[in-house]
């Protein structure tokens, strides 16, 4: 086999082989899935079959992994390039790689609630990436107050969706998520919400057809604001 298809062993007599990248793959993986307060040193070393001791060897503290796993993350977040010529594809392909993003990691996104992160443990893309969409907005003929605006609302929109929408989606079988579950209107047939009961009988929009309502909204903020100047 050539030297460049080798793998690196995943174990050394008997033991699993550590590096500071598996560490913080293993952490990402946990805090994705039930976020960053589920990560001590005892439950990563549970996870990696390997003893608390093993893992100081590569990183000094909880801190430590706490940055490296967020840097992992973010590393992943790559938007394509921005051109103010075809704004509309650009918000659309930067709100995409936001729920790209998100959606792999959907409770690693509270990190900002289940984490003290200080100044300097920032990763380069949380700036640049932000600068980079504000920029095209500027260049298309927006001001700095409402790049920002419309910057809030796609994060927040985008944030939203990856929890209530793809998250439980990506965890079920059924095709799509209803807005009300049949079993509750079944359960309260007293109930006087014939507004509600018509819309519960409307077929759900996939999660991509709802993702496409959103960048919609979105490009109408932009459309918006480009009209009152």
């Amino acid at each position: 086999m050539p030297s460049s298809q080798r793998r690196r062993p995943t174990t050394r007599k008997g033991r699993p082989v550590l590096t500071r990248e598996i560490i913080a793959t293993k952490a990402l993986e946990m805090a994705g899935a039930q976020g960053f307060r589920a990560i001590t040193m005892h439950a990563l070393a549970a996870e990696l079959g390997v003893t608390v001791r093993a893992l100081y060897n590569y990183v000094e503290n909880r801190r430590q992994v706490i940055d490296l796993t967020v840097d992992l993350m973010l590393d992943a977040w790559n938007p394509p390039p921005l051109d103010p010529g075809t704004w509309e594809d650009s918000v659309a392909a930067y709100a995409r790689s936001l729920r790209a993003l998100y959606r792999r990691w959907p409770r690693a996104l509270l990190v900002a609630v289940d984490e003290d992160t200080p100044p300097t443990s920032v990763h380069p893309n949380r700036l640049t990436n932000l600068d980079r969409f504000l920029t095209l907005l500027r260049d298309i003929g927006l001001d700095t107050t409402a790049a920002l605006d419309v910057h809030r609302h796609l994060s927040l929109l985008v944030f939203s969706f990856a929890l209530m929408v793809d998250h439980p989606a990506d965890r079920t079988t059924t095709a799509n998520r209803p807005l009300i579950p049949a079993p509750w209107l079944e359960e309260h047939t007293d109930l006087d919400i014939p507004t509600l009961r018509e819309a519960a009988a409307l077929p759900t929009p996939s999660p991509d057809e709802q993702f496409q309502a959103l960048i919609a909204l979105i490009t109408t903020q932009v459309r918006s604001h480009l009209h009152s100047r």
